[in-house]
């Protein structure tokens, strides 16, 4: 499957800025981050009331096996629900964010978003929050010329985005790192950087308004780390490579079943959700974990994950994680690459630490958050500051581990990158 960049298109807004830029900035923030806020409101609400609140009123005291699949076929049968609405789900997340999707396929994408998200799919949820932001930039700029069409949909997705993070930074160093390579247009920055900025007011409040609160990546329950060794760094870059390939092996899957989809896409959507039922309740017999282990982002069991003292057990949520993310990325459902990502390096920085007592969980941790992130996002910067900021509490001797991880993890992305760019060529020599 050819390889499309994850960046956003460009706005082409010419080389001045319109005179109400900054003033539909701060409007579109605060807009972006409440449609993104109303989102995860919703999103966490149902999947408390669908997984907790539900079986509990059946009289279950523990979750039955039979409801993982249940719910796992109902959100494969939502997602197939909105594939007869305009624009049939949009794009697969293998593809990177969109900030110029057009708002008449919101509701196909949404639907399809909250079919994968509140049922227990293997994505997270900033792919679907740029959509709404970009939704609402795109209504309160209709009618007006193309140019402030585009810039409002960049801001408003930029603003709903960033309301994931609990921090404006990590998506203003990803604007600044798309400036970088050509995508975005320098003179969208600063706008950006108020959006973000009105945004994060949203969250946090002002005055006597407590805000509508934040959210965050942050890594529950890992010790400080402030003792850099060579033994330790040398550690780290085995570990930055074993991430980045649990990453990539991700990423390839996904890439196949796509190829797969992209025929009997019907049959694969309901496939995936069946096999991450099996990889879910296997992990579950074997090991005693929760479901959520397996289930959904992985954000809601990190701490879970880092209080871990079975190396087996780890091996095997890993391995089942990673392939539940990977057919969810190829098997068309909806949702982004970052959260179960994160969840995959933590997981390899647990195990390290739990192989080797010697190592630092946090400092392995923070190879593998920025080598995973790298190689599913293709943004090194972007990932080594994620990685930075979610172990912010644990000192700043992790930094030297987290550019480690994002440079490791660039390389094999680039390595992937050309395996796409073969199988793209081979394709279209055998149509000729």
């Amino acid at each position: 499957m050819s390889q499309v960049a994850p960046p956003p298109a460009a706005p082409e807004l010419g080389e001045k800025l319109p005179a109400t830029a900054f003033i539909l900035a701060i409007v579109l923030g605060i807009l972006g981050a409440l449609g993104a806020s109303v989102f995860i409101l919703f999103m966490d609400s149902a999947q408390t009331w669908i997984w907790k609140d539900l079986p509990a009123a059946f009289g279950f005291t523990e979750l039955p096996m039979w409801w993982v699949v249940l719910m796992l076929l109902i959100g494969a049968g939502v997602v197939a629900l909105a594939w007869r609405l305009p624009g049939a789900t949009g794009n697969s997340p293998l593809t990177g964010f969109h900030f110029d999707t057009p708002a008449i396929n919101a509701p196909s994408i949404l639907l399809a978003a909250l079919g994968t998200l509140i049922f227990g799919f293997v994505l997270g949820p900033e792919a679907p929050l740029i959509i709404m932001g970009t939704t609402i930039g795109a209504l309160l700029m209709r009618g007006r010329a193309p140019q402030l069409v585009q810039m409002g949909m960049l801001l408003g997705g930029a603003a709903a985005i960033g309301a994931i993070f609990g921090n404006p930074f990590v998506m203003a160093f990803m604007l600044l790192e798309f400036a970088a390579l050509g995508i975005l247009p320098s003179i969208a920055l600063m706008p950006a950087l108020v959006a973000l900025g009105a945004g994060y007011v949203v969250q946090i409040g002002v005055g006597p308004w407590s805000g509508v609160g934040t959210h965050s990546l942050a890594v529950p329950g890992l010790p400080s780390y402030d003792n850099l060794t060579v033994a330790q760094l040398l550690a780290g870059l085995v570990i930055a490579v074993i991430a980045s390939i649990v990453a990539a092996i991700a990423r390839e899957l996904g890439e196949r079943v796509a190829a797969v989809a992209a025929k009997h896409r019907a049959i694969v959507l309901f496939a995936v959700a069946l096999l991450t039922a099996a990889l879910a309740i296997t992990v579950t017999e074997i090991t005693g974990v929760d479901v959520n282990m397996v289930l959904f982002s992985g954000q809601p069991a990190m701490s879970s994950l880092i209080a871990e003292t079975s190396a087996l057990t780890v091996v095997l949520v890993l391995v089942a994680k990673m392939l539940a993310y990977g057919m969810a990325l190829g098997g068309g459902y909806r949702g982004g690459p970052i959260f179960p990502a994160t969840f995959l390096g933590v997981a390899v920085g647990v195990l390290s630490a739990l192989a080797f007592p010697d190592l630092s969980v946090t400092a392995m941790a923070a190879t593998g958050i920025a080598a995973t992130a790298t190689v599913m996002l293709r943004l090194p910067f972007t990932s080594a500051l994620l990685a930075m900021i979610l172990l912010s509490s644990s000192g700043v001797a992790v930094a030297p581990f987290a550019i480690m991880g994002a440079v490791v993890g660039f390389a094999v992305r680039q390595t992937l990158d050309k395996l796409d760019a073969k199988r793209a060529a081979t394709k279209e020599m055998q149509k000729t």
